[in-house]
């Protein structure tokens, strides 16, 4: 109670111990309190200047103690309470004052309030952990090597908030251990994809981080705000989205069609050629040859007939 209302904690003691009670006197309620007579003066003081104790009429009597009595709690700490949000509400008021000041001090001017130049891998971090805990839809995620095997509680309280999390990850030497830790977290979604440029986050569609290098702690990113910009950066994810393959997927994607479709590509065949043969449309074709090319971690169709000849898959 006394730190939500900004009371201090002996006052609190004081208000408490009184409304167990008719009245107590200064000495009482010291020995209550086990706090001595003159910090139990000092915090009846301010006590009475909030209206949460009143003198007790007894102490007007001659030869008696003076008396304390407690304020009704649902008159005397309504207007404190209602005090106190009058001063959240003005210190809130000051936050974008605030925030200005201290993009100043920290980061490069943003442009049009559109971008953010955030400095320092610890900086990275808390901006990145910020988006995170202030999702409230859905998280976007996308990462390459090296990763960090791991993940922080930030990212699986999402998944218990209800938002939605997907993340889209570069096969290129993603650990195992990863891997098994995307498959086991109920309610995320992980696919793969061999193309990923860059790391990111996308939170509700609204705000993105983007980082500037390829290390493992990202000493420099970019805060992207709504604009045609974050559109963009909605789009890309999308559409590698659409064509990525499903974490633990690999084996599926070289059965059946995806099978065909390896041994056609690798004999020279282009698109429409291999849908002819296969009897599909060739919408289909380019999506399977997209999930070849990552079971295969391949970077082009040409790498993809490399490494499946080099594994004996054609």
């Amino acid at each position: 109670m006394s730190a939500g209302l900004g009371m201090p904690e002996p006052a609190a003691a004081i208000y408490l111990f009184l409304l167990d009670r008719t009245t107590a006197t200064t000495t009482e309620l010291a020995t209550g309190c086990g706090l001595d007579v003159d910090e139990t003066v000092a915090n009846l003081a301010w006590l009475r200047d909030h209206g949460l104790v009143l003198r007790a009429k007894a102490m007007a009597l001659a030869g008696v103690a003076e008396q304390w009595s407690a304020a009704e709690p649902d008159h005397a700490l309504r207007d404190l309470v209602g005090s106190r949000e009058r001063t959240l509400h003005d210190v809130r008021a000051t936050l974008p004052e605030l925030q200005k000041r201290f993009r100043q001090a920290h980061h490069d001017p943003v442009v049009g309030g559109v971008l953010e130049h955030v400095h320092g891998w610890e900086n990275v971090g808390a901006r990145y952990h910020q988006i995170l805990r202030d999702a409230t839809e859905e998280v976007a995620l996308l990462d390459h090597a090296p990763y960090t095997p791991g993940a922080a509680p930030t990212e699986e309280s999402i998944l218990g908030r209800g938002v939605r999390f997907r993340v889209m990850c570069d096969p290129a030497d993603l650990p195992q251990q990863l891997a098994d830790e995307f498959t086991v977290l109920r309610g995320l979604e992980a696919r793969l994809h061999p193309d990923i440029p860059f790391r990111g986050v996308i939170a509700d569609r609204r705000i993105a981080l983007v980082t500037m290098d390829r290390e493992a702690q990202n000493g420099s990113a970019i805060v992207v705000r709504p604009s045609p910009l974050l559109d963009g950066l909605v789009l890309l994810f999308d559409a590698c989205w659409s064509r990525a393959v499903p974490l633990g997927a690999d084996a599926i994607t070289l059965e059946g069609q995806g099978r065909q479709v390896l041994t056609l590509l690798a004999a020279g065949l282009k698109d429409e050629a291999i849908a002819r043969q296969l009897n599909t449309t060739t919408r289909t074709v380019r999506r399977r040859v997209q999930e070849v090319l990552t079971a295969l971690q391949a970077k082009s169709r040409f790498h993809a007939g490399v490494e499946a000849s080099r594994r004996g898959w054609v």
